[in-house]
């Protein structure tokens, strides 16, 4: 089912593949909302809007921070309540079923501010709109700057836990999600991926891949960068046209291999977030020189191996 993190820190601190941004009714915006606009150019909201509404857009040159943007109208003639951010949630939620590209947002105190309403209750009502209609893999971080009030919500929280069903709560478990990085070498290598994702998704693994998240006009090297950055596991699928790549720095390959070795060299020895599938007749042809002794599958790239052995590995 979906779930609700509380972070203590910026929204804007790592990526997301949606940003929520607060404003008013009548469009206006807070000062920390007008710096945002200036540093990462974003567009104004709309003048007109409901208490509650949600206006979602895609987030044109700041994909570092996230692929899409939404405003949410969470304040209205300086007031706001429960139930606009009950509302914000739900549409937050809804948006998360439109595709499969969000299932990570990111969103402040909608209305704890200038809208005067309790912390703990916006937590509450953007907590219990988001579950009401969100897709089950979906995720909303709701991120508190102020230390002392990030520790008094995550009380409440736990309060709120002990006093609900153990059985309503043992299924709020985030899925993980998966980056499949990989090259387009030829339609029947591509089909593979394809095939490979759709499986990891029917059994409850949030996979991402080029050929569904990629919004378009997005800018290639930053949407592997973000999804390396959010992802628990990630599969590299390997072949011959993908070592020359990763090997030679070349292409989307290339990068991803300069961020991938960074990444590798802060994770423990045990690190089990990266797996590797070659798909090469050949191991080593197929095989990445800085990825030689990472665990790796081989599937001969003249089968189509069976997605159960993808399972008994993972």
């Amino acid at each position: 089912m979906p779930t609700v993190e509380l972070r203590h820190g910026d929204m804007f601190d790592g990526p997301s593949d949606l940003i929520v941004l607060p404003c008013s009714a009548g469009g206006t915006i807070s000062l920390f909302v007008r710096e945002k606009l200036d540093a990462y150019d974003i567009p104004f909201p709309k003048p007109r809007m409901e208490a509650g509404e949600v206006y979602i857009l895609p987030f044109v040159g700041a994909e570092n921070i996230a692929q899409y943007m939404a405003y949410a109208a969470s304040v209205d003639s300086n007031r706001s309540s429960p139930k606009a951010i009950k509302q914000i949630g739900v549409q937050l939620g809804e948006f998360t079923k439109v595709g499969s590209a969000v299932r990570h947002i990111s969103a402040p105190l909608l209305g704890a501010g200038a809208g005067g309403i309790k912390s703990e209750l916006v937590v509450q009502a953007l907590s219990e709109g988001f579950k009401e209609t969100a897709h089950k893999d979906a995720s909303l971080v709701i991120s508190v700057i102020d230390k002392g009030e990030f520790d008094r919500i995550k009380d409440f929280i736990k309060a709120l836990e002990r006093d609900q069903p153990t059985r309503s709560r043992k299924h709020e478990v985030k899925p993980p999600r998966v980056f499949i990085s990989y090259t387009h070498s030829t339609p029947q290598h591509m089909q593979w991926v394809e095939a490979l994702g759709t499986f990891l998704r029917d059994n409850g693994v949030d996979a991402r891949v080029d050929l569904w998240h990629l919004r378009h006009g997005m800018d290639l090297p930053q949407f592997m960068t973000n999804e390396l950055l959010l992802a628990d596991r990630v599969i590299i699928v390997s072949d011959k046209n993908y070592a020359e790549k990763a090997d030679g720095r070349l292409g989307g390959a290339g990068w991803e291999t300069m961020i991938v070795q960074g990444d590798m060299m802060q994770l423990p020895p045990d690190s089990v977030k990266y797996l590797v599938i070659v798909r090469s007749k050949d191991i080593n042809s197929g095989l990445p020189r800085y990825l030689v002794s990472v665990r790796k599958p081989h599937f001969s790239e003249l089968r189509y191996a069976k997605m159960t052995k993808i399972g008994q590995i993972w």
